[in-house]
């Protein structure tokens, strides 16, 4: 059988003929990257900004498509908040897990929009509750949910509390709330403990009995908090679950199940993720410099770097550029860019110590244009085939995947480049320095200093 390569063997090209040409033309990108960053910054998605994430569940025959879904959600929120800007809106196919079985099929909504609320309304909710509560302390959430702490002057009766408080926001317009105590956080703290460590300590105890176990727990709880005081309670209003819910009805009917999940994600929290995202790619370069560093050799290590940092640049310099949604899965794909790209990078510079070791008098320049043209058919080919696998994705994909794939198909093409022009290059550079410095040593018999200059 007759293998055949896209480039003919024996054939020695010179890559480093125009490494200048090819080092101008990185940092001129890299710097237009840069810039893009400094001025135009990142448009940030829900991960990164802050917004709402919602499981929405239907009827298995229920005739729900995910664009048409997308955009009732569009009109509800420009209705729901008056008809500002709405922002980012995703929808996705939701799965509970591979292994679940179920009769629905659900979707999972995003959208910037954390609050239907005004601030207005807020600060008549607050007024009410001072004339209900005197005494009271109150302050309201400033992020996220709709989210109010009510702490008394004197502990009351827990259940005429949670009576009182649904009379008072009922009457301000929100029907749909959620209200919690301290007490009751911590009774269901303990119940919680204790159905874990009974399911722990018998093996045997059935979903039936752990149902039963659970409603007789929370029926003590309700009988408990009869008789209970606190002085802190949480309150929540669920206005943005109640008027999508009212809007999925009228829109889909009897095929709508319910909200099944509805999470807000506060601006703060977002901004941390994205802190703890750029961290994750740092510590992920330290790595790779260090792996470089043990199994190469000083020389090898600024190349594959700085190549590594070139191609980083460059992708979340393109999402600036573009101003596309930079979300957590963009953060993945430059993560598995950075693996990509010095996967290739250590197969060219093991090719080149292979040659070094067969040829140890050959002269540089040739050895790594020997080298980097004999690895040439493999990079091309593991990229152009990787390349068609992430092209059908970013063409026939949706929503934030698509975004993964794009970041994929710019870090492939510049993983690749950089391999070629930009590390091999770089290491010849770092050779010269070093071979000038150890005829240097040479010449004025220095002989620790020639060491040192030694690969």
């Amino acid at each position: 059988m007759q293998f055949r390569e896209i480039f003919k063997p024996g054939v020695v090209w010179d890559f480093l003929g125009r490494r200048r040409v090819f080092f101008a033309v990185s940092a001129a990108m890299v710097l237009l990257s840069v810039l893009s960053l400094t001025i135009l910054g990142f448009n940030k998605g829900i991960d990164f900004k802050g917004g709402t994430k919602i499981v929405v569940g239907f009827k298995s025959d229920a005739p729900v498509e995910r664009e048409a879904l997308r955009e009732m959600l569009g009109e509800f929120l420009k209705t729901a908040s008056g008809g500002s800007d709405v922002g980012q809106i995703e929808v996705q196919d939701f799965s509970v897990g591979s292994g679940a079985t179920t009769d629905s099929k659900d979707f999972l909504l995003l959208t910037e929009i954390t609050s239907l609320v005004t601030d207005e309304q807020k600060q008549g909710i607050i007024a009410k509750l001072g004339e209900a509560f005197p005494g009271a302390a109150i302050d309201v959430a400033k992020e996220g949910e709709d989210r109010f702490f009510v702490n008394l002057a004197a502990a009351a009766n827990v259940n005429e509390t949670y009576e009182k408080l649904t009379g008072v926001f009922g009457a301000a317009g929100f029907p749909k709330i959620t209200v919690n105590s301290d007490v009751q956080r911590q009774i269901e703290v303990n119940n919680y403990r204790t159905l874990q460590m009974a399911a722990t300590e018998d093996e045997n105890i059935g979903e039936a009995e752990i149902k039963q176990r659970e409603d007789a727990a929370k029926a003590a709880m309700a009988e408990d908090l009869k008789k209970r005081s606190d002085d802190r309670f949480t309150v929540t209003i669920e206005e943005f679950k109640a008027k999508l819910t009212d809007s999925m009805k009228q829109k889909y009917g009897d095929g709508f199940i319910a909200v099944r999940e509805s999470t807000s994600v506060s601006p703060s929290v977002a901004g941390d993720m994205l802190n703890q995202g750029l961290v994750a790619i740092l510590y992920a370069i330290l790595g790779i410099i260090i792996y470089i560093t043990l199994r190469f050799d000083v020389r090898y290590a600024p190349g594959a770097v700085i190549a590594l940092l070139h191609d980083v640049f460059i992708v979340i310099g393109c999402f600036s550029i573009a101003q596309i949604k930079f979300t957590m899965p963009i953060i993945a794909a430059v993560l598995t860019i950075a693996g990509y790209s010095i996967n290739d990078t250590i197969v060219v510079f093991d090719r080149i110590r292979e040659v070094i070791e067969k040829y140890p008098k050959a002269p540089m320049r040739m050895v790594i244009n020997n080298a980097v043209s004999q690895t040439l058919s493999r990079t091309v080919l593991t990229s152009a085939t990787t390349q068609m696998a992430v092209l059908s994705i970013f063409l026939l994909g949706g929503g934030l995947i698509r975004d993964f794939a794009f970041a994929m198909c710019v870090g492939l093409v510049v993983g690749t480049y950089s391999s070629i022009f930009i590390a091999s290059p770089l290491f010849l550079t770092l050779h010269e320095i070093f071979e000038a410095r150890r005829a240097e040593a040479a010449a004025t018999g220095d002989a620790a200093a020639v060491a040192r200059t030694q690969i």
